[in-house]
């Protein structure tokens, strides 16, 4: 067997570099093991604060008037890093303190590493907290469906094209825009079966 100084000093090195970071390669591992979505989450300290929110009609005030940009390849693929950070707070979500329920046509789909599927859709309708609220121009939201909490089977999920129907939490993205979140799978549907809403 030859003898090999080199290898003999370079394992301690490695070792001697690779002590600090353990504590937070524990702390990655930790956030990133299993599901990192969740369908409510109300924490943000960093990112663009929500608008004042003092009745239904402002949260529809605040609606895109147009679609949200696509979901990158890498924010897919590094949904699973990033959301534990958002659920802390860190471009996290706020909650508006109503529910909503809407009807729209889905423009594009995303499911990303965190197990959130993401639909951008065009309003047709929109109730909160029950009440019919008016849409002026075109408006657009996003809905966040935690694939870990709300049960979709792969071909129950809205696709680009349908019109669809969804109820939940209206909440507000640190990434600076308004969103809905369904908290199970009963709370999105084809927009024929939608209960309630003409």
């Amino acid at each position: 067997m030859s003898y090999c100084p080199d290898k003999e000093r370079f394992v301690p090195a490695t070792v001697g570099y690779l002590l600090p970071v353990l504590p937070l390669l524990a702390i990655m591992a930790a956030f990133t093991t299993g599901c990192t979505c969740t369908a409510i989450s109300n924490h943000q300290f960093a990112g663009p604060k929500p608008p004042k929110i003092t009745c239904p009609e402002d949260i529809a005030n605040n609606l895109r008037q147009t679609v949200n940009g696509e979901v990158s390849g890498f924010s897919r693929a590094a949904g699973f890093f990033f959301t534990p950070f958002k659920r802390l707070g860190i471009m996290g979500w706020s909650d508006l303190g109503y529910d909503g329920e809407i009807i729209g046509l889905v423009k594009q789909t995303a499911k990303s590493t965190d197990q959130f599927y993401t639909v951008d859709m065009k309003l047709a309708s929109l109730q909160i907290d029950g009440r019919n609220i008016p849409l002026t121009g075109d408006r657009y939201l996003r809905a966040e469906i935690c694939l870990c909490e709300v049960k979709l089977p792969e071909s129950e999920r809205p696709q680009v094209g349908e019109k669809v129907w969804m109820r939940g939490r209206m909440v507000w993205d640190g990434d600076g825009f308004v969103e809905i979140h369904p908290r199970n799978a009963s709370e999105v549907g084809p927009a024929r079966l939608s209960p309630g809403m003409k």
